[in-house]
């Protein structure tokens, strides 16, 4: 692919020297003193931590002519810089996408009305670095951690063009991508952690991360003012983007503080916060103003944002070193001791209330007494297996291409209704209930993985199916993965939702707490169940809904079958990789660690997209099914 890389600094430098080493045809835009060093010295990298210098050699250009063809323009610049250049961007109508990269408060409505919506991509570039004369200097790349690269569309939708600019990012050596569907969000919320907060905070301290990091007045307003701009955005209707954020407005004030103070004590913040802050700070005045237009059109309170603000004035003399007059708030932490000494209390009460109800409130597991759904008669059946009846509905023309939904744990076929309205008709659709789930009968011994598998197949063989997609969430994508080791030739592609890569096999730890989970499991009232479930699955109201009556139909004694099972088979795993089509979809919500697993696991695959939703958990299809569809409806297009 044929890229101009527009901005020379250290990250567009980073990402010419990179994409240039994945093999891309790669230019480089520069002028002045640094199109002389380019020249001369080519791109000249060196990671902190290291006294090795990288030096790659591209093509460099000084200008951006309204006839020159290329595939691809990153924009690598900072954000009162990009807007001086929408004009010379927009006289050329060859180039079918820009890639905005950096900081932006305001949104794209300015990159849009200049270039158009078609041509305007939203991202963020990482890491962290600053300029030492010639020498672009960066936070280490780690390539057993790679650094995640957010990117998007303005409209939030994934198309085949997203797809294939985060596949040219992440042939960068040491880089993922993950695309969003919420980038506007996500950009003002950085913007709202650093630039009203700890940016005044550190030019207060006369640009010198030690010494903010040893004046705590300054470490408390901080933390302050970055609490007041969180607030301020969600008051204006932006909902945190990623989630993770909200954890800064409900973590107590005193752990920030020494938190913040710690981190300006360590080189990281030298490379990433200290060398940016001082080399832009025409950037992080025009941030603030961005974003300040933002928090006074909600209104709420600015008192610590309004201290911090005449700091952005290099005029401003800096605040006194070492002060302390400021009083921590304190109540942080003890409100939420008390609160969870009281919680503790009442869970520990109602446990012994349900226990003495225990007998007679045990969930029942007969499957004829099992609440029904509400399918038509004509795509309702049944398959006789080994382990019993097994319901499923097949819905859609014979000879359209299948498609099959296989449920997470102790869930049943309902939790796909929201893709199957929205694919009936061009798809054959297959939903079905694991064993022990839904409307299929209950266990008698634990569901190995293997004949969940030969389940699936019987009933494909049985309704004469050859080949199919198959599309599982969590435990499902765990099914569909030990069907396709064992039956390659029957699939076409895998979508996993909330799934782990069964190649890679559980950890010992892994199955201790998989082992932990079912001894409290045994222990735990049956009606008490049903309720933890949903919210631990589930992020919505509705899906949390469904997931409490899906797991209440279930029952825990086909739970407690369903759990042995899985402990026996993830620690044995499989040999390799599925080698099919895959697309990998996390909730933003979703387990920390289940999400960056999707980044590992999408490197390991020879073609996978992986797509983030916004605002959903474990259970992304039932949060947030529109965004879900979206995804899945361009994976399939592509299949076909």
């Amino acid at each position: 692919m044929k890229i101009l890389v527009y901005g020379a600094g250290p990250l567009g430098s980073l990402k010419a020297a990179r994409l240039h080493e994945a093999g891309h045809d790669v230019s480089v835009l520069a002028r002045g003193q640094r199109l002389d060093d380019l020249r001369e010295h080519g791109i000249v990298i060196s990671e902190e931590g290291s006294d090795e210098e990288e030096v790659t050699h591209v093509d460099v250009v000084e200008s951006f002519e309204p006839d020159d063809q290329y595939d691809l323009v990153l924009v690598v610049m900072r954000k009162d810089h990009v807007v001086r250049i929408l004009e010379t961007l927009a006289e050329n109508r060859s180039v079918p996408t820009f890639l905005f990269m950096g900081n932006n408060a305001a949104g794209a409505d300015e990159l849009v009305a200049a270039l158009g919506e078609e041509r305007v991509m939203l991202g963020f570039p990482y890491p962290g670095g600053n300029r030492d004369g010639h020498v672009m200097r960066v936070l280490r790349i780690d390539e057993e951690r790679s650094y995640t690269i957010p990117i998007g569309e303005v409209d939030g939708s994934i198309r085949p063009r997203t797809r294939r600019v985060a596949d040219v990012l992440r042939s960068m050596r040491g880089y993922d991508v993950e695309i969003r569907t919420d980038m506007e969000r996500w950009l003002r919320y950085h913007v709202a952690l650093l630039i009203p907060g700890l940016v005044p905070a550190l030019y207060a301290a006369d640009t010198e991360m030690k010494r903010l990091g040893e004046t705590r007045d300054l470490l408390v307003l901080s933390v302050r003012a970055t609490k007041e701009a969180l607030r301020g955005l969600r008051a204006a209707g932006y909902a945190p983007s990623p989630p993770v954020v909200r954890l800064f407005e409900y973590v107590p004030e005193p752990i920030w503080v020494y938190t913040i103070g710690w981190l300006m004590r360590r080189e990281y913040a030298k490379v990433s916060i200290e060398g940016h802050s001082r080399q832009g700070r025409g950037e992080m005045q025009y941030l603030y103003g961005e974003l300040r237009s933002i928090l006074d059109d909600a209104g709420g309170e600015t008192d610590a944002i309004d201290r911090l603000a005449p700091y952005f004035d290099p005029e401003t003399p800096p605040y006194p070193e070492g002060r302390r007059e400021l009083r921590v708030n304190w109540a942080g932490i003890a409100v939420p001791a008390l609160a969870l000494g009281a919680l503790a209390f009442a869970l520990a009460a109602s446990a012994r209330k349900r226990s003495r109800d225990g007998d007679s409130t045990r969930l029942d597991s007969d499957p004829s007494n099992r609440r029904r759904g509400s399918p038509s008669e004509s795509s309702t059946r049944r398959y006789e297996s080994d382990l019993g009846g097994v319901f499923y509905e097949l819905t859609g023309p014979e000879d359209a291409t299948t498609v099959v939904f296989t449920h997470g744990f102790a869930l049943d076929h309902g939790t796909w209704r929201g893709q199957v309205d929205e694919l009936a008709g061009p798809y054959r659709l297959l939903t079905w209930d694991l064993p022990g789930c839904g409307e299929s009968d209950g266990l008698n011994e634990p569901l190995r993985l293997g004949d969940a598998a030969d389940c699936l197949l019987g009933i494909l063989e049985e309704e004469g199916i050859e080949r199919a997609v198959l599309v599982g969430q969590s435990m499902g994508s765990l099914v569909h993965q030990q069907f396709a080791d064992s039956h390659p030739d029957r699939v076409r592609g895998l979508v996993h939702v909330g799934g782990y890569p069964l190649h890679d096999g559980f950890s010992n730890r892994w199955i201790a707490l998989y082992e932990a989970h079912q001894a409290v499991l045994k222990r735990l009232p049956a009606r008490s169940i049903p309720p933890l479930f949903g919210r631990i699955v589930a992020h919505s109201p509705p899906a949390r809904a469904y997931a409490e009556r899906a797991s209440s139909t279930t029952g825990k004694e086909n739970m407690l079958y369903l759990e042995e099972g899985l402990i026996r088979d993830l620690a044995a795993g499989i040999s390799d990789p599925i080698d099919r089509p895959q697309l990998i979809v996390v909730g933003d919500r979703e387990n920390a660690l289940l999400r960056k697993k999707a980044g590992e696991w999408c490197r390991d695959l020879a073609e996978c997209d992986r797509a983030t939703i916004a605002d959903a958990g474990h259970l992304a299809n039932h949060d947030n099914p529109a965004a879900v569809n979206e995804v899945l409806s361009a994976f399939l297009r592509e299949l076909e």
